[in-house]
């Protein structure tokens, strides 16, 4: 008969060689843990050290930064603001209290065939032709804030001074007037209606980041002379405030949709805080009709020899 396994012995020998495998793999996993958890550490004091040294660098960095700020003169801050030159008063300009002539653009550009005033048409040509006219001639353009502190306030003006205005706020004047007057170092004027312009908020910042002065050319670009006291108030105070809302910027004076204007209309813009206003009356403007500022429409047709027609006749 064939001998029979033990089967005793056979099931503790199985519990033994399990027990040893068990054991065996508890120490595996032991040292797996020690290991993960020794590799956990190293990464944590890293990640801490690299966080204490980004703190410090950030700390330094920052009480460096206001004494750089600090540092940091009113010209090199205009010079790194974007500021054009004229934007801001030069050495060499004089007191003056004399006629400023102001001129007076719409659209730059080509007239389309259906447009009801292609005389508010200027093409691009001859507006550049104009600029380059005009700094040769030795005009510098300024804005009316700037010579208004020279009529008032004992502010300076170049030799030639010309305040060059954009009423109701056309692409063109953010997309080809600003950096052709850039070209000259020259800031302009934006009559802005407070609603229904075609330029975007980040053309009307960036025209005035440039230097450029925002003037208020009412909400709606109604004729004032035919509203009534309320409709009068909320047309030019309310443009006022919703410009300096939205721009923060103070907005000081003001232009006459089409240039209509009466006592009326001239009373309410003086209680609207308004330091001066501007018409569609031919010449210079002068310090004595703040509310009445003289302004030279250019036309499509008025060109180069019109400009200088214009000027000679102020």
């Amino acid at each position: 008969m064939a001998e029979q396994p033990d089967t005793k012995w056979s099931d503790d020998s199985r519990a033994e060689r399990l027990s040893r495998r068990e054991e065996q793999r508890r120490r595996v996993r032991r040292r797996r843990l020690g290991a993960v958890l020794a590799l956990c550490a190293v990464v944590a004091a890293v990640a801490v050290a690299v966080a204490l040294n980004s703190a410090s660098s950030s700390h330094h960095s920052a009480a460096a930064t206001p004494k750089q700020s600090r540092a940091e003169s009113p010209q090199a801050r205009a010079e790194t603001s974007g500021l054009v030159r004229n934007a801001t008063p030069q050495s060499d300009w004089k007191p003056y209290t004399g006629p400023v002539p102001i001129l007076e653009y719409h659209v730059l550009g080509a007239a389309p065939a259906d447009a009801p005033y292609p005389e508010l048409y200027v093409t691009r040509p001859d507006f550049h032709q104009q600029m380059d006219w005009l700094d040769a001639h030795g005009y510098e353009a300024v804005t009316l804030e700037t010579v208004e502190d020279a009529w008032y306030r004992g502010g300076t003006l170049p030799a030639k001074p010309i305040v060059l205005s954009f009423d109701d706020g056309y692409r063109p004047q953010f997309t080809y007037a600003l950096p052709e007057l850039r070209r000259h170092g020259w800031p302009g004027v934006l009559n802005l209606k407070a609603e229904g312009s075609d330029l975007y908020t980040s053309n009307v910042e960036a025209m005035i980041e440039a230097g450029w002065e925002l003037a208020a050319h009412t909400i709606h670009h109604l004729d004032l002379t035919t509203l009534d006291a309320e409709q009068l108030k909320e047309e030019v105070t309310g443009s006022r405030e919703m410009l300096r809302h939205e721009y923060g910027v103070p907005v000081a004076n003001f232009c006459y949709p089409a240039g209509q204007f009466n006592e009326a209309v001239i009373e309410a813009v003086e209680e609207a805080g308004y330091t001066g206003a501007t018409t569609e009356i031919p010449g210079d403007a002068t310090r004595n009709k703040p509310y009445e500022l003289a302004r030279f429409e250019i036309l499509g047709s008025t060109g180069v020899s019109g400009l200088a027609e214009d000027l000679a006749s102020g």
